[in-house]
């Protein structure tokens, strides 16, 4: 719904702002919230929610330590938008601004957390 107003338009009204400042701190909020139960040990070894590799399915406390280590920058991702976002709120933007920031964001802090547990992973 959104992208035909990210390709053509440099800049945007207060609804439609406030629109995706609420998705992306939504966003936000998602990460701390799937990230609460990994830190805290609640999920096991499965095939569809956490850290998933050979290794960490094979071994629980491999599965819960790698778990954890990752949930910790993702809740700190999180937060990173979340804030982001609310700076936005006060300063006048360009939706090219706000949407590249929260790409970037994103897609840096997921490489980040990827590269940092799988080197953490391998002393484990």
């Amino acid at each position: 719904i959104l992208w035909p107003l990210l390709l053509t338009q440099t800049t945007i009204n207060h609804r439609e702002q406030l629109i995706l400042l609420i998705v992306f701190i939504g966003t936000g909020l998602l990460w701390i919230g799937i990230s609460i139960p990994l830190l805290y040990g609640k999920i096991g070894p499965n095939w569809w929610y956490g850290f998933r590799t050979r290794k960490t399915l094979a071994n629980k406390e491999i599965w819960f330590e790698a778990n954890k280590y990752m949930a910790k920058d993702f809740i700190i991702l999180g937060c990173i938008q979340i804030l982001y976002n609310l700076v936005l709120i006060v300063l006048p933007n360009t939706l090219p601004f706000l949407c590249a920031g929260n790409m970037l964001i994103l897609i840096g802090g997921i490489v980040i957390i990827l590269i940092r547990s799988l080197l953490y992973l391998r002393k484990l």
